[in-house]
C-alpha cells in the first residue's frame, strides 16, 4: 500500500475532526470578524468580496464553516477522504452553503482543476504527505500572484505532549482499534494535573473522546510524517522522561516495560 493510500484509508477509517451536525457555534459573532480576518492576510488592502478561496484537506468541517462566514466568496475544498467529504456534503445541504464545492482529489494534483485562488488554506495536512514539499509547490503554482497561504504543519513545541503520547503508543504497540483507544483514553485520565501532555487535554477536547483520539496522537505514525521537511521548518519531534510515568500507568504498560528494560530496571 502506498504512502497515499494509508493516508487515504486511515482518514475513512477515522474522519477528523469529530463529524459535526451543527455549524451554528461557528459563525462570526461580531460583524467586524470578517474585515479583520482579511487584514491578517492583506494587511493594506482594502476588504473585497467574491473571494477564490481553496480549502486543502478540508476534513469533515473546515470547508463548510468558511462557506457560511464568507459567503461573498467562493469555497473549493478538495480532500483524499470520501468519508470526510460525505460529511461536509451533509452541512453543505444542511446550510445550503452554494458557494461551496467539493473535490476528491489529492494535494499533490490540485493543478489538474486549472483554477487559481486568492488564498490557500491548508491546515495539519502538508506533513503527511509521502513528498511534503511536492504539496506546497503544488498549492503555490494555483496560488494568485496577489493571494496568500494560510498553512499550519505539526510545531515542535505546541505539539511536545502529543510527542510523548506517540511515543508511548510505539512503545506499548498502541493502535488505532476502539479497544486501544479506550485504554489510552483510560491511561490518559490517570495523569497529574501538571503533567506536559495535560495541557494538552486542556486545550483540545477530541482527546475527552477515544474514538476522535486517533488523528492528534497516532496519525503521525501510522502515517509516517516526512521528518526531512519538519525539520526544513524548525520542527523535531520531542520525546522525555516523562513518557515513563505514562507507561506504568496501566497494567499492559507496566508489561512491556519489564519486556523491554528488564525486571531490575522498571
Amino acid at each position: 500500500m502506498s504512502r497515499s493510500e494509508e493516508v487515504r484509508d486511515f482518514y475513512e477509517r477515522m474522519p477528523y475532526p469529530t463529524p459535526r451536525t451543527s455549524l451554528d457555534a461557528h459563525r462570526y459573532k461580531n460583524p467586524d470578524r470578517r474585515r479583520a480576518e482579511f487584514h491578517l492576510m492583506w494587511p493594506a488592502e482594502q476588504p473585497r468580496g467574491g473571494q477564490e478561496i481553496l480549502i486543502a484537506g478540508c476534513g469533515t468541517s473546515q470547508a463548510a464553516r468558511y462557506a457560511l462566514r464568507e459567503p461573498d466568496a467562493r469555497i473549493t475544498a478538495i480532500d483524499i477522504s470520501d468519508t470526510s467529504l460525505r460529511h461536509t456534503r451533509d452541512l453543505q445541504r444542511k446550510y445550503n452553503l452554494e458557494n461551496l464545492e467539493l473535490h476528491q482529489l489529492p494535494i499533490e494534483r490540485v493543478r489538474e482543476m486549472g483554477r487559481s485562488f486568492d488564498l490557500v488554506v491548508c491546515t495539519g495536512v502538508l506533513h503527511h504527505l509521502p513528498e511534503p514539499d511536492h504539496g506546497l509547490c503544488a498549492l503555490r503554482d494555483v496560488l494568485r500572484r496577489s493571494g496568500a497561504m494560510r498553512l499550519m504543519v505539526y510545531a515542535r513545541y505546541g505539539r511536545a505532549g502529543i510527542y510523548m503520547m506517540q511515543e508511548y503508543c510505539r512503545l506499548l504497540g498502541i493502535s488505532a482499534s476502539p479497544e486501544d483507544l479506550r485504554d489510552l483514553g483510560a491511561a490518559i485520565d490517570t495523569l497529574p494535573a501538571d503533567h506536559p501532555i495535560s495541557g494538552v487535554l486542556r486545550r483540545a477536547a477530541d482527546f475527552r473522546r477515544p474514538e476522535a483520539m486517533a488523528d492528534a496522537p497516532l496519525a503521525d505514525r501510522v502515517l509516517r510524517v516526512a521528518k526531512p521537511f519538519l525539520r526544513r521548518m524548525g520542527v523535531e519531534q520531542v520525546f522525555g522522561r516523562q513518557v515513563v510515568g505514562l507507561i506504568q500507568a496501566i497494567p499492559r504498560g507496566r508489561r512491556q516495560q519489564r519486556h523491554n528494560l528488564g525486571p531490575d530496571r522498571v
